[in-house]
């Protein structure tokens, strides 16, 4: 009895993850990315023009912080995630990845107080009139996605909110080795 019920809920569990992997993969927006661009930013991201769309940025996989210079999980992951950027970039000397966030309802000068209060390393724009956020369907914040961008339009891999999961990196680098 005790097998045949253990074999039930292997094989229930069997059939949920099988359910869950064969999921189609869901559109994701391609936003359009305005605001101030350095040069390195650019070159970071492999786009010439300002502004520019998702679909345009140079990499296979782009992660995408949407924050809030005002949320607390937020200002509390930034050092964690500034750490999760230096490994990937260790782990991916081939730039397949790229990371960038979205200042979601922050204009130019919180985003600009946020990375450098944080430290942040990667490009982090503004959407002060909340255009990224409705397109998005209104995450909270933090709300994290890993994006497919190697095809012809973005597809979301992934998505989360709230504080960053204990296994990002590794879920990071096992989607983009599918990529």
């Amino acid at each position: 009895m005790t097998m045949r019920i253990f074999l039930l809920a292997a094989t229930a569990l069997l059939i949920m993850v099988t359910a869950a992997a064969a999921q189609p993969l869901r559109a994701f927006p391609d936003l359009t990315i305005s605001g101030p661009v350095t040069d390195a930013q650019k070159i970071y991201l492999g786009v010439d023009a300002n502004p520019f769309r998702l679909s345009e940025i140079k990499a296979d996989i782009l992660f995408i912080e949407g924050y809030s210079m005002y949320c607390p999980i937020c200002q509390q992951d930034a050092p964690a995630l500034n750490e999760l950027f230096q490994r990937i970039a260790e782990a991916d000397p081939e730039g397949r990845i790229r990371f960038i966030g979205l200042g979601l309802g922050n204009t130019e000068f919180e985003t600009t107080f946020y990375q450098n209060k944080f430290n942040v390393p990667f490009p982090l724009f503004k959407d002060e009139d909340y255009v990224i956020h409705k397109a998005l369907g209104e995450p909270v914040a933090p709300t994290y996605y890993i994006v497919s961008t190697s095809g012809p339009a973005p597809e979301l891999l992934y998505e989360a909110e709230g504080a960053l999961a204990k296994d990002i990196f590794e879920t990071i680098m096992s989607l983009a080795k599918t990529r």
